[in-house]
């Protein structure tokens, strides 16, 4: 807590100083030109102000009164799919069921401005999910995000704030947050007390993202924010879904852009799985290379050629190949992409 308190020292730097030193106490008893080195000036300035020190412990008596844990950085405890950021938070405040997130997660999230059709398939996601033992991640926020949370009741489900964990945003949904506390978790990186804010919400938006081994938006305009967390998704290597819809309707304009994109398509919310599990790469050493190598948009054989080296004659007849067994699919111009909704891990 003193750490992540320095000035200039956000979550990149704070990773950084606890990979290279061990933990956040071996970083604060540093050398201090290394320190400097690593942290800043204005970090290093500050390490030894014990005014710090004691705003820390007065954070941690405040949050054990109320109930509040910490997952720390580097600690025992802390989500390990979290370390895919480059600057994962530093701290995550939580109430309830902090285990939910080492298990399976999968994100479902949407417009705030949900339409009647959008509010009923995520609450029948939510169910479907919860009920095949997936912990369902969404912002607790109105619309797609609250109807998430209220299908995956009683079940797993967990709940990232752009507050403090003992705010509860928007107030609105104080209900839906006493029944996630009975059965679920609520997590923050912000401080008990702080109050929500616009610029929270991007940064809250990467932590559902890297917390899920899928992202499913259920509905999103062209400038929703839900497109942020598939945008972070996909550069995180998750899988991305989308739920089509009207193409009259704005709140669909975005989730049918991802599926023209590349997105796998929702069709079902049940009673069979949406989201099978991942089936194994091709034996094939050149086929599992090849696919490998296919980015989440669709792709050119040629360059698929230049990023892998492979003569585009062979790229074309392994591409057939993959096609043949379900693992791409052409596109209309001519291009390639991977099946929608089928995930592949690598068996070495």
């Amino acid at each position: 807590m003193t750490l992540q308190a320095l000035p200039g020292l956000g979550s990149v730097r704070f990773r950084r100083l606890v990979d290279h030193f061990g933990s956040p106490g071996a970083a604060l008893q540093a050398n201090a030109t290394e320190f400097a080195d690593l942290a800043g000036k204005r970090a290093a300035a500050a390490r030894r102000r014990a005014v710090l020190a004691a705003r820390a412990d007065e954070m941690i008596a405040q949050c054990r009164a109320s109930g509040i844990g910490l997952l720390v950085y580097g600690t025992p405890g802390y989500p390990s799919s979290l370390e895919a950021l480059r600057g994962p938070p530093s701290v995550l405040f939580f109430v309830g069921r902090p285990e939910l997130l080492h298990g399976r997660c999968v994100a479902v999230v949407g417009s705030r401005r949900a339409t009647a059709y959008g509010r009923r398939i995520a609450r029948r996601l939510g169910a479907h999910l919860a009920g095949t033992g997936s912990c369902v991640v969404s912002g607790m926020a109105m619309g797609i995000d609250a109807e998430a949370h209220r299908g995956a009741l009683p079940g797993p489900t967990a709940a990232v704030l752009g507050s403090g964990v003992d705010v509860v945003s928007p107030p609105r949904n104080a209900s839906l947050y006493r029944r996630i506390l009975e059965s679920g978790v609520i997590v923050s990186e912000y401080a008990p007390g702080v109050r929500a804010e616009p610029h929270h919400f991007p940064a809250r938006n990467r932590i559902i993202a890297a917390l899920a081994t899928d992202v499913v938006i259920v509905e999103a305009s062209n400038r929703s924010g839900a497109l942020i967390t598939a945008d972070i998704a996909l550069d995180l290597g998750r899988e991305v879904h989308a739920v089509p819809g009207p193409i009259d309707r704005p709140t669909s304009a975005g989730t049918n852009r991802l599926i023209v994109d590349g997105a796998g398509v929702i069709v079902d919310t049940g009673p069979g799985d949406a989201f099978p599990g991942a089936e194994a790469l091709p034996a094939e050493h050149d086929l599992r290379t090849l696919l490998l190598a296919v980015p989440p948009a669709p792709v050119t054989l040629e360059e698929l050629a230049r990023v892998t080296k492979i003569p585009v004659e062979d790229v074309a007849t392994s591409v057939t190949v993959l096609e043949i067994r379900g693992y791409l699919t052409p596109t209309r111009d001519g291009r390639v992409m991977r099946t929608p909704g089928r995930r592949v891990t690598d068996p070495s």
